[in-house]
């Protein structure tokens, strides 16, 4: 009995011994290049990218950085996989136009950059008078705030400036809260109020075309997370009865002249639908969009897509893509009516944008233009979602007050 107590004590201490000498982890560990180690769950690795989902929240959006940013990742079940730069392969020539041959130019500001940053970080002390009257040491549901830009940003190139405004009404869903799924609630214009949100447009200042490539086109959250702006997954909408036509887009696009690497990715593009009983529509994003000469695009808004309508139950649609917003900004604890103002330094929440464009639809040569908006004036408040002319009016105790800020706001 004593001899094979003592075998069986053997064969565990052995197998201790086998699991001291493997790693597991709870989750996904990626280790970028510049050190910093986040915990995720990877999802996808391309030729080019890495795409995952933050560990903490696994139902929230996708994120991707470019592989020859990531050093290693350590997967849950102890395996590894280690990036250098032979790595990062060449891809078919749908996912590698634009290729640039040389490295994009950083867009030099113009000679109006300094005077465009100095009129967006003017402080709208008035908007803020009238609530500031009814402070209450009561904690607040809300808070409404300005954005301001920071002083190294480009908002004017010798080829684009950027704009950003309000956006006064859009949808109460947000992209770190969207599942893909349909949404079951009021579709239409007359449902939509202030949700905090703004827009960012892009205005060509040339005679020429401009071109963005959207699959190079970032936003850098506070936390060092990056979003695309080009969404590669297509959206299928199931549309009730009757019949349908398919739309190309590539017959769209050369229809409009719009020749080289915009044609080539745009074509073949099935964004229209079918026959039979039920029609399905599917939306796919262009990764290169043209501006045209003195024209202007929206960087990305609340597009959102109806699936049913109904006259006495709710209807349902989807969201194809979302404004910028300050939904994830850590926003510290504030009473009713607390003012507070921060800087670059200090803001809780700042979001860094990149983006790509050229003036050669092959993208032979390209320039890179970067600007950053971060919290800048905040208050405390009560009431959050309702039409913007009211907030304007509670927050400054004018009737009809033209606000000279970008107004945000989110939940605390």
């Amino acid at each position: 009995m004593d001899k094979q107590n003592g075998s069986l004590k053997n064969i565990v201490v052995l197998v201790g011994l086998l699991f001291l000498g493997i790693n597991v982890y709870s989750q996904d560990i990626l280790i970028k290049k510049n050190g910093d180690e986040l915990e995720v769950k990877v999802t996808k690795i391309s030729d080019v990218e890495v795409e995952y989902k933050k560990w903490s929240n696994q139902e929230g959006p996708s994120y991707v950085l470019p592989k020859s940013d990531v050093f290693m990742i350590k997967y849950k079940n102890g395996d590894k996989d280690v990036f250098n730069e032979s790595d990062v392969s060449s891809v078919s020539q749908l996912e590698q136009v634009p290729v640039v041959s040389n490295l994009p130019v950083k867009a030099q500001p113009a000679a109006d950059n300094a005077d465009l940053i100095e009129q967006f970080n003017q402080v709208d002390n008035a908007l803020f008078e009238s609530l500031k009257t009814k402070w209450k040491d009561k904690k607040a549901k809300f808070w409404w705030g300005t954005l301001g830009v920071t002083r190294s940003s480009v908002l004017s190139s010798a080829e684009v400036q950027i704009s950003v405004s309000t956006e006064e009404k859009s949808y109460p869903y947000y992209p770190s809260r969207y599942d893909g799924g349909l949404i079951k609630g009021f579709y239409g214009d007359k449902y939509t109020y202030f949700e905090g949100k703004y827009v960012i447009e892009v205005v060509n200042k040339t005679a020429q075309t401009i071109y963005i490539d959207k699959a190079n086109t970032f936003r850098v959250e506070s936390d060092g997370n990056s979003y695309v702006y080009y969404n590669a997954q297509q959206t299928t909408v199931n549309q009730g009865g009757g019949s349908g036509a398919s739309l190309n887009v590539g017959a769209v696009t050369g229809a409009f002249g719009l020749g080289g690497v915009a044609n080539a990715l745009a074509g073949g593009v099935n964004v229209g639908g079918g026959s039979q009983a039920s029609v399905s529509t599917t939306y796919a994003e262009q990764r290169v969009v043209p501006i045209p000469p003195y024209g202007k695009v929206v960087l990305s808004k609340d597009t959102p897509v109806v699936a049913k309508r109904s006259q006495l139950r709710y209807d349902h649609f989807k969201m194809t893509s979302f404004s910028e917003d300050c939904v994830d900004i850590r926003m510290p604890a504030l009473k009713y009516g607390e003012y507070r103002t921060f800087s670059e330094q200090d803001t809780p929440g700042m979001k860094r944008y990149i983006l790509l464009y050229s003036t050669d639809p092959e993208f032979k040569s390209s320039k890179q233009i970067e600007f950053a908006l971060y919290v800048k004036d905040v208050i405390g408040a009560k009431r959050f979602s309702s039409y913007l002319e009211g907030i304007v009016e509670d927050m400054s105790g004018q009737k009809g007050y033209v606000i000279k800020s970008v107004l945000v706001g989110n939940e605390l």
